[in-house]
């Protein structure tokens, strides 16, 4: 539908990253846009939330007491009846059912988010659209380089947090410290890696989600007034709401989980783990 949301996409307001009061929210903005899309932009539309969905059904599948996703595209009642009839889960989720379910019990939750992303990543190179595609790689990317990077500034094994099968994720696997070269990479990569010690997390994440804003700018031009623009709005909002909650001590708080999380997974270094 190339201009058929020509007067949907005019309505809308401009946002800032730095916007406090952008008119929607995620959960208002997707509710009053899907019933106005067409069933494949409607499907376009929900990847952009099935990362939340991944957290909610480990957490249904691990018994966690971790607070549900609200953003995610399913209720708890529709997830717990999909995982009764897997083959309603959307196709990657099916995949990771039937690698994972007999296994629920053995493995950490963070193990199974990773797998179950893993797959998403992958599948998401398959979807009918060149915008999103490209999104999805470059973001992915840059949190796989922001991964491998604190994974080797602490001492820790990026092998099994940089998620992905594409060629970027396994160039940073094979990567060892001080032997990086992103030359043939998107600038802001290379910005990126420039930004990385900035001692001022919120200032550091705010930076980077400059660069992320900066990105959907640079891609949506050879677009009219199709589905691009409404994804394009979409990952604003959620880009502005992570920078409405991004303070110091927040910034602080998800680089420790992030850290906690690969040191339950790997045995530390000697030096690394003593107090």
């Amino acid at each position: 539908m190339k201009e058929g949301y020509y007067y949907l996409i005019t309505s809308l307001p401009e946002l800032s990253l730095t916007d406090k009061y952008p008119g929607y929210d995620t959960l208002s903005f997707r509710a009053f846009v899907t019933e106005h899309l067409t069933p494949e932009d409607s499907r376009l539309m929900r990847t952009l939330y099935y990362p939340y969905d991944i957290e909610n059904l480990v957490t249904l599948t691990k018994n966690t007491d971790q607070s549900w996703h609200t953003s995610a595209n399913y209720t708890r009642e529709e997830m717990q009846h999909m995982l009764t009839e897997p083959h309603l889960l959307p196709e990657f989720l099916q995949g990771f059912v039937n690698e994972n379910q007999k296994q629920w019990d053995r493995l950490t939750a963070k193990a199974l988010i990773n797998s179950a992303t893993t797959l998403f990543i992958d599948w998401s190179h398959t979807i009918p659209n060149r915008f999103l595609n490209k999104w999805l790689l470059f973001d992915q990317n840059l949190k796989n380089l922001l991964i491998w990077l604190n994974c080797h500034k602490f001492g820790l094994n990026p092998n099994e947090e940089v998620l992905g099968n594409h060629y970027e994720a396994e160039y940073l696997r094979n990567s060892k410290a001080g032997e990086l070269n992103l030359k043939t990479w998107d600038f802001q990569f290379r910005e990126a890696l420039h930004h990385f010690d900035n001692p001022d997390i919120a200032l550091r994440e705010l930076i980077i989600n400059e660069m992320r804003w900066h990105y959907l700018d640079e891609i949506i031009q050879p677009y009219s007034f199709g589905i691009e623009h409404l994804l394009t709005f979409a990952i604003r909002l959620q880009l502005i709401n992570r920078n409405l909650t991004d303070t110091a001590v927040e910034g602080n708080e998800r680089l420790t989980a992030l850290i906690n999380g690969i040191m339950h997974n790997y045995q530390l270094p000697e030096t690394f783990s003593r107090s």
